[in-house]
């Protein structure tokens, strides 16, 4: 199972802005799985930080598209996608944490592959329209 990844230069977009939201998406994403690893009697707290975690991210989705169209980006319809995607899912676990049917394990697995992947994967490869 892949691990939150820890911040590296490696990791940059070279946009100070969107690095230091991806900092920031990386430290709530290692809070999310440290609170669930405690164990709390119900699933309240992990609402409240997914809740953290839901509003910063779309906030930071708004930036990089932004950016990407302001830049021309010619994968900014996929790059939506991904991330209308990935706000659903967020959506879905808000819904289970809220009716105390959350599945943790499942929640700790998908944060676990969801940070590199958004990193690697969606972001890296179109960094170079990122620029401000």
């Amino acid at each position: 199972m892949p691990n939150i990844p820890k911040w590296s230069h490696s990791l940059s977009v070279r946009n100070p802005r969107l690095d230091e939201q991806h900092i920031i998406l990386i430290e709530l994403s290692k809070e999310l799985v440290e609170l669930v690893a405690r164990g709390p009697s119900t699933d309240e707290p992990i609402h409240r930080l997914l809740k953290e975690f839901s509003d910063y991210a779309r906030r930071h989705d708004e930036l990089e598209e932004g950016l990407l169209a302001a830049n021309d980006c010619p994968t900014l319809a996929e790059h939506r996608r991904v991330h209308r995607a990935a706000e659903a899912e967020l959506d879905r676990w808000m819904a289970s944490a809220s009716t105390e049917s959350l599945d943790r394990k499942a929640l700790v697995a998908y944060f676990q592959g969801w940070m590199e992947h958004h990193l690697t994967e969606t972001d890296m490869p179109v960094s170079g329209y990122m620029h401000d």
